[in-house]
Formats: structure tokens, C-alpha cells, sequence
């Protein structure tokens, strides 16, 4: 039997609390020694889209469409504890298609805490967030476009471990982590997760010569179907130091991994040598290649900092699932780091503001082809390679970022379980997938307590194997001003957007233009 919807996100409610709440009562002892920051805030925002459907005959589709956002950040700090939880009920009440009027819930809160002094630990964490559901469908920047194409989230977990130091010669850490992944798009099956692991590394005694042996065993179970996924991983590691900035790095064992698999065995001995290079604390590069089950295998993590810029780049490949991916979240997040530059130039703003801009200048909270690759619905498992690189600069009252990204997925389980997200005539198209981009973003402070942001984004889906390529473009231009001579945090912003999409499948392109106003105040 369907559950109507309005169950299902109460629902979703109750798990959030339920993760949370978890860690919150464990912590609840420390609670009188801690520092509590509570910051309430309301948004309302008006945009006017002529396209809302985003479909390829846009008569008559226009609509304005209000939101009207309470939202409430906690954050609380102890020697023991720490808690930072957000939370917006994003309310969208349109002019005209009345009957598309709805609440979407948006969460990111974790928490964590020491039970027992440098020894036992709770980690807990919740998110409710939207998304596009498939790469076919139009790719809208926020909830406010009615496409058939957007979805609940909602991830959930809670991790016990154990973490001992033997002095100066090793560290110890065993872990278990109980996971949720659920959506409110019925095609996407349900999944938990149940993940060991365990590992003792060498610890500073070990100057020259690092040493470490580490298990993990992940389980992802999926609803209606009864199917299990596990993963188990064996390694064992070597590091030598041959000066103190530049070190040797391998590692080798044994992977078993028990799904359905369309490539040939998936398990098999894997290895790896690489090396890392601290050449200066700003700068940090770690690089290795080696041998799975799948083939070659590589990565790359590096980044560099300066007074005013911001540099990384990130190269990796794994096995992994929906539920994984959902889990860990994007690899690289500019947020904080372009938050402090923009905070150093521009040290009036408000931190609503300074946050404000940061979400403006990367497209953060948004989701699709734009600025990030589209982690889609899937209920198989998959070969994921992803790259990306990005620099943020900043001058006297400039602030620029590029960020380009390339991330391929191919599938190694069988097609049939997604017949009901994508149906069984574009089964095929999902086999094997990239997702290349590129995006500019340039912000000019016009004065103390007003910046003019410049954004681009593009994108190319490309289904390999198949002839079918999708080309997305994102432009907008917006004003952001604070008015502290009203209230002190009120903060405004004025943006138009042009949005399309060009496919050499028939009927496929799209555009769409929109005006957004809005006015947000912190209390």
C-alpha cells in the first residue's frame, strides 16, 4: 500500500530526530558546561520563472511563486560534545499552479561526543536535503520548478567506536555505524547500512618507517527486494619518510565483495605505491596508483593556500552505491574557505550574509548539473571516477572562482532493478555515464554592504555507448546588499537567471528565464 506523503515526510522527521537524538541524549550530561548558540532566521524569497515545467513548449507555463523559509541553526561547544545542526522548512506557494503549493524539509545536523574520556565515542548525523532524480529529465537549480524530476533524501546515522592511543607507539580504532538512505520517489529502494571496521596504526615513535593494518566490512541491505550488498576490505600499509617533507607510500591485501556482478569476479588481492609531499604547511600533494578487481586504480589529493587564494585538486575511484554516496556527501567543498576570503575582504558583513554569498557565488544548497556532478538515482552498483579542480582568488574587492569536474559512472550489477526510475526502454543509456562541467563565478564589492555576483556553469551528459549528449548552461547576474541602517541583520539580494538545456534527442531542449527577489533576517 502507497503511504501518502504527508506520512512519509513526518516520517523522515522522526528519523532525523531519532538520529540526532541519539547522540543528544548521550551527551545531555555534559550539556551544563557547554556553550550554546541559537540562531533563528526567516527568508522569503519571490520568483517569477517563465518555464516552469521546463519543458520544450513553455506557453503558458509561467508563475510566480513565493517561498517563505523559517529557519533555526544550533550550534553548541563543550570538552566533551559538540552539536551543529540546520534546519529550513522551505514553504513554496505558487500564484498560479496552486495545486503544486508544498512544504520540503532541508536538515544537515551532526553531533558527537566522548562517553568515556579518550576512549568511547557517538557520532550521529542527519540530512534532508532535494535533488534531480534522474540525468534523463530537466535538471532544475532549486525546488521551486515542477519537474517530475526532484526527490527527498534523507540519509541518517549513528556510529559507536572505540579509539585507544598506546602512547607514542600506535593508535587503535574500532567503529560501527548504523546508516539509513530513504527518498520520498518510490523507484528508489530504501536502504540501510551496517559497516565494521577496525585498525591499528603506528603512532609517532614512528618517525622514518609508519606501519598499519585497518579491516572494514561494509553491508548496504535494500528494501522490497531482499538483496544484500557487502563489501570487505583487508589492508595493510607502509609509509617512508625519506625527508621530513617528502615520504614512499604502499599498501596491499585482499578484497571480498559479494553482489551480482556483470564484470567479471569481484573480489581479488589489490595494491598500491604512491607518495606524499609536505613541501610547506600551506601545501600538501598525495598521489598513488596500484590494482583492484576492476584494473588500474588511482588517486590524487592536493591542495595549496595562500593569503588570498585557494587551490585543490581531487582524483578518485571506487566501487560504490547510492546509499554510500548519499552518505559521504561532495569530496570538495569550497564553502569555508571562500567564506573566509570573502569575510577578509568584506569584514562588515554579517556571517548570514558572508554565508549568503558563498552560497550565491558556488550554487551551495542547489543541486544537478551545474556545479557538481549529479550523484542520480540508482539502485545498482557502479564504478565511479571522478575528478575535479578549483581555485578561488581574492583582491581588493574581487572574487573569483573556477571549478571544473568530470566524474564517470559504470554500472557493474544488473540493469533490471531500475526499471522503475528511468523504465525499461533507457535502461541501457545508465551502463555507462559522464558528467563533465565547468563553472565561473566572479563577485565585485561595490561598497561595505554591496556585492554584484557574475555566475556560469556548464555542463555536458554524455551516455556512452549510446548516441545521446544533453549540454546544460547556467547564467545569472545578482545584487546582494546589507541594510543594518533598518535592522542589523537584514540582508537582500536581486538575481536573474537564464537556464537550458540543448540534446540531440528530439523534443529535449529546453529554456527557461527567472527574476528572484528576496529578503532574509537573522535574530
Amino acid at each position: 500500500m502507497k503511504v501518502p506523503e504527508h506520512k512519509r515526510r513526518h516520517s523522515a522527521l522522526f528519523q532525523a530526530a531519532c538520529a540526532l537524538g541519539t547522540v543528544a541524549l548521550l551527551l545531555s550530561s555534559y550539556s551544563n558546561a557547554a556553550e550554546w548558540k541559537v540562531l533563528p532566521r526567516l527568508r522569503v524569497l519571490e520568483t517569477y520563472s517563465d518555464n516552469l515545467r521546463m519543458t520544450r513548449n513553455d506557453n503558458g507555463s509561467g508563475d510566480l511563486i513565493t517561498q517563505i523559509n523559517p529557519g533555526l541553526s544550533v550550534s553548541s561547544v563543550a570538552r566533551r560534545f559538540s552539536l551543529d545542526a540546520d534546519y529550513t522548512m522551505n514553504n513554496l506557494i505558487y500564484a498560479e499552479a496552486s495545486n503544486f503549493n508544498r512544504i520540503r524539509h532541508q536538515l544537515n545536523a551532526t553531533a558527537t561526543t566522548e562517553l568515556i574520556e579518550d576512549l568511547f565515542f557517538v557520532d550521529g548525523r542527519a540530512r534532508i536535503r532535494q535533488q534531480n532524480v534522474s540525468l534523463l529529465g530537466p535538471q532544475s537549480f532549486d525546488n521551486v520548478n515542477v519537474t517530475g524530476n526532484r526527490a527527498d533524501v534523507r540519509t541518517f546515522s549513528v556510529s559507536p567506536y572505540l579509539r585507544h592511543r598506546f602512547q607514542n607507539f600506535a593508535s587503535a580504532e574500532l567503529r560501527y555505524t548504523r546508516s539509513l538512505v530513504t527518498s520520498n520517489a518510490n523507484s528508489l529502494f530504501n536502504s540501510s547500512g551496517d559497516s565494521f571496521s577496525g585498525g591499528l596504526n603506528s603512532g609517532t615513535a614512528f618517525q622514518t618507517l609508519s606501519w598499519g593494518v585497518n579491516y572494514s566490512n561494509q553491508m548496504v541491505h535494500f528494501d522490497r527486494n531482499d538483496r544484500t550488498v557487502e563489501m570487505e576490505r583487508t589492508i595493510a600499509n607502509l609509509g617512508y619518510r625519506i625527508t621530513p617533507q617528502f615520504g614512499l607510500t604502499a599498501s596491499g591485501g585482499y578484497e571480498r565483495n559479494s553482489f551480482i556482478s556483470i564484470r567479471g569476479n569481484p573480489s581479488s588481492p589489490t595494491w598500491t605505491v604512491g607518495f606524499f609531499w609536505n613541501p610547506s604547511e600551506r601545501t600538501s600533494i598525495v598521489a598513488n596508483a596500484g590494482q583492484r578487481f576492476f584494473g588500474d586504480t588511482y588517486f590524487v589529493l592536493a591542495n595549496h593556500r595562500t593569503r588570498m587564494t585557494v587551490w585543490d585538486v581531487s582524483y578518485s575511484e571506487d566501487i560504490t552505491t547510492f546509499n554510500q554516496q548519499a552518505q559521504a556527501g561532495a569530496p570538495i567543498n569550497l564553502a569555508g574557505s571562500l567564506g573566509q576570503l570573502l569575510g577578509a575582504q568584506n569584514p562588515t558583513f554579517s556571517p548570514g550574509l558572508i554565508q549568503e554569498n558563498s552560497g550565491a557565488l558556488l550554487g551551495l544548497g542547489a543541486s544537478g548539473a551545474f556545479f557538481d556532478p549529479n550523484n542520480f538515482f540508482t539502485n545498482r552498483l557502479f564504478l565511479q571516477k571522478r575528478f575535479q579542480a578549483s581555485v578561488a582568488m581574492n583582491g581588493t574587492r574581487n572574487t573569483l572562482v573556477f571549478r571544473v569536474f568530470n566524474m564517470t559512472r559504470k554500472a557493474f550489477s544488473p540493469e533490471s532493478v531500475d526499471v522503475g526510475i528511468v523504465g525499461a526502454e533507457n535502461l541501457a543509456l545508465l551502463n555507462h555515464t559522464r558528467q563533465s562541467g565547468a563553472n565561473a563565478m566572479w563577485s565585485y564589492r561595490l561598497s561595505n554592504l554591496t556585492r554584484a555576483n557574475v555566475n556560469f556553469g556548464y555542463s555536458r551528459f554524455s551516455f556512452l555507448g549510446h548516441d545521446r549528449e544533453d549540454d546544460f548552461m547556467l547564467s545569472s547576474i545578482s545584487l546582494t546588499r546589507q541594510f543594518p541602517q533598518i535592522l542589523r541583520n537584514l540582508n537582500g539580494m536581486i538575481m536573474v537567471r537564464h537556464n537550458e538545456r540543448d540534446s540531440n534527442r528530439p523534443g529535449g531542449n529546453y529554456r527557461e528565464n527567472a527574476a528572484l527577489a528576496s529578503l532574509s533576517i537573522s535574530f
